[in-house]
């Protein structure tokens, strides 16, 4: 490849859209580099598909209200099939969230797609929640993300754009000299040279932070998920239903009930086995929030990793402190949520494009140099 191009690690969903902007901007030489056989096989895969752009922060909704616009609007020949099922999102938020959606209902495009719910519709709508029904909102246009349509999409635009994309290829090391990072070494011994080395590799971005001298931290969470047995009694059009005050969501998933109690615990990127514990954890807070839901019982428990840095906000852009060093990291449970706005803002990054909205300032893994100094 050409030293005056690019090298993405990671071939998950962050990966796959940078790769996608970056060779439809007509950039040459980027590289997409994934370890595993499969693209997109860790987080990417074991997300819960949903597209909910109410989050903690300003920035994180801009990129999640940027890619649910991608989602119902894709480009032309981007996919065969419908990347979202807009069931609609029921958000319990209580009664101490009017505040907080407020301000998030104004930043959405068509403001008037979100309402509340009383408790009759809401037992209409879902049938099987037996939970608190104060602060029941209805979100009519977001819902279920066919997440491998999206993801193929990135990857066939992208090759097809000129990218390049390598699976099996594990990154062993950085290749560094006194003008920074200039490109990397391959478990095999390979040699890739590049003027720009973006990092999109989840959990595994705290292992190439150190090996490239950055000072940037990481740190891999642990989330499970479980889908129930199938159950004719389950209405795959039913909406997907999160409570806040709960740490809880659900949604029809394979004739059962995808559940998640939204646990959280540390864990090395190599390590995220399944915690039977867990499971059984997931299964008492569901049946007193779902009624009914565990009567066909557990059909799959799995773990997940989602990845944060020190403040939970993105890091998206260069390195404070190593040139040639980029990140598409640290996107917590949001990846793929937000991954056209990600993609986008990591291509401009490497375009030298410096974009400096809002948005780029607060996700700009500069930003804690930028605070001290001002």
């Amino acid at each position: 490849m050409s030293d005056d191009g690019t090298l993405i690690i990671g071939g998950g969903i962050a990966g796959a859209a940078t790769a996608w902007h970056l060779a439809r901007r007509g950039a040459e030489g980027v590289v997409l580099l994934e370890r595993e056989r499969d693209f997109g096989a860790h987080a990417t895969a074991q997300n819960a598909a949903i597209l909910r752009t109410f989050t903690e922060g300003d920035a994180t909704g801009a990129l999640a209200h940027e890619t649910a616009t991608f989602l119902m609007d894709p480009p032309d020949g981007f996919s065969e099939v419908p990347l979202l099922d807009p069931k609609g999102l029921i958000l319990q938020l209580g009664a101490s969230g009017d505040e907080e959606l407020a301000r998030w209902r104004a930043t959405k495009p068509d403001p008037d797609a979100v309402r509340p719910l009383d408790a009759a519709e809401l037992q209409e709508r879902f049938p099987w929640y037996s939970g608190p029904t104060e602060g029941a909102w209805l979100v009519e246009d977001e819902g279920e993300i066919d997440v491998a349509a999206l993801l193929e999409g990135y990857l066939r635009g992208a090759r097809e754009a000129g990218c390049e994309l390598r699976a099996g290829a594990e990154v062993a090391r950085f290749i560094k000299t006194t003008n920074g990072i200039e490109g990397v070494v391959l478990s095999d011994g390979e040699e890739l040279r590049a003027s720009k080395v973006i990092v999109c590799a989840g959990g595994w971005a705290g292992d190439l932070a150190r090996e490239a001298g950055s000072t940037l931290s990481f740190e891999p969470r642990r989330r499970h998920l479980m889908v129930t047995s199938a159950d004719e009694a389950v209405d795959a059009a039913w909406p997907i239903f999160w409570s806040q005050p709960e740490a809880f969501y659900t949604r029809p998933e394979s004739g059962g009930m995808l559940l998640c109690a939204c646990d959280e615990e540390v864990v090395a990127p190599d390590e995220c086995t399944v915690d039977h514990e867990v499971g059984e954890r997931i299964a008492e807070k569901a049946a007193r929030l779902v009624e009914g839901v565990m009567n066909a019982g557990c059909a799959h428990l799995w773990a997940g990793m989602r990845t944060f840095t020190s403040d939970d906000d993105f890091l998206i852009g260069p390195d404070p402190d190593v040139d040639g060093l980029y990140w598409a990291a640290a996107l917590g449970g949001h990846g793929v949520s937000c991954s056209a706005g990600v993609g986008r803002l990591a291509a401009e990054h490497i375009l030298g494009e410096d974009p400096s909205d809002d948005t780029a300032r607060a996700l700009d893994p500069r930003r804690s140099q930028v605070t001290q100094l001002s």
